[in-house]
């Protein structure tokens, strides 16, 4: 496997990696429009590529063609492996979701501040996750099991189930029923929500106070450069402007008035 981290350089006052990692794709999954890829990483020359924690991203791209590079936050990861769960449309992810085992990766990261860092850790959470947003809802739920209550996840078709097994998925072309649609039914007093998925979704949780102040979204679709230097993930905050890919992704819905 070629090293493309030798094409990677460092921030002299020690701030974010640019290292270009590379990984390979041993395994492609396909169903309902989604694609669960497993990916080997290749170490770099001078040290290990830190694994991520839940909520934090790589920037991740194919080292040919024009696609430009996307966040994309693990399913699951471990010692020298991350699983991807990607909606297979666009130039970049279709190609990667038809990719066959051997194609290589480049990456970058992981970028991001973990959950764990910004939500409150005296509570348990209900886990909502719409569409390729369940990936670091998913992570969150198998590293932190302990501030689980329960989890809400949807899509529009069924066939995504074989990518999730032993999952509960709310699918709404069978019965109308949604991720926010779980959510009401299994929030209780005294839970807070972490939300991860499409605007729509995040919308909803952030101007519904029944599970305020402890409700947090995750804006990980914003992304673009991944580590703070393009400012075209920059939001306003009653605290100021922030960036996402440096303050987030997971904001408490207070600190997003304009979402809701």
């Amino acid at each position: 496997m070629k090293d493309l981290s030798q094409q990677g350089t460092q921030t002299a006052h020690g701030g974010p990696s640019f290292l270009v990692r590379e990984g390979e794709i041993v395994e492609t999954r396909q169903g309902g429009g989604y694609a669960r890829l497993r990916v080997v990483l290749a170490p770099p020359f001078a040290a290990p590529m830190p694994m991520p924690e839940p909520g934090q991203f790589f920037m991740v791209r194919l080292p040919w063609g024009p696609a430009l590079p996307r966040a994309l936050s693990p399913i699951a990861a471990g010692d020298g492996w991350i699983e991807l769960f990607i909606k297979a449309d666009g130039l970049l992810r279709g190609e990667m979701a038809a990719a066959p085992p051997g194609t290589r990766l480049a990456l970058r990261g992981p970028y991001g501040t973990p959950f764990v860092r910004k939500a409150n850790l005296e509570r348990r959470y209900v886990l909502v996750g719409g569409g390729a947003g369940v990936a670091p809802i998913l992570h969150f739920a198998a590293a932190r099991p302990d501030l689980v209550a329960s989890l809400a996840l949807g899509f529009r078709t069924p066939g995504v189930r074989a990518l999730l097994p032993g999952a509960d998925v709310a699918v709404e072309e069978e019965d109308g029923t949604t991720a926010f649609g779980r959510l009401a039914e299994t929030w209780q007093d005294g839970l807070g929500v972490i939300a991860c998925g499409p605007l729509p979704l995040l919308a909803a949780v952030s101007r519904d106070a029944r599970w305020s102040p402890a409700a947090y979204v995750s804006l990980e679709a914003r992304l673009g450069c991944g580590f703070g230097a393009c400012l075209g993930c920059t939001i306003p905050t009653p605290s100021g402007r922030k960036r996402v890919c440096v303050d987030g992704p997971l904001f408490a819905c207070q600190e997003v008035p304009w979402l809701g």
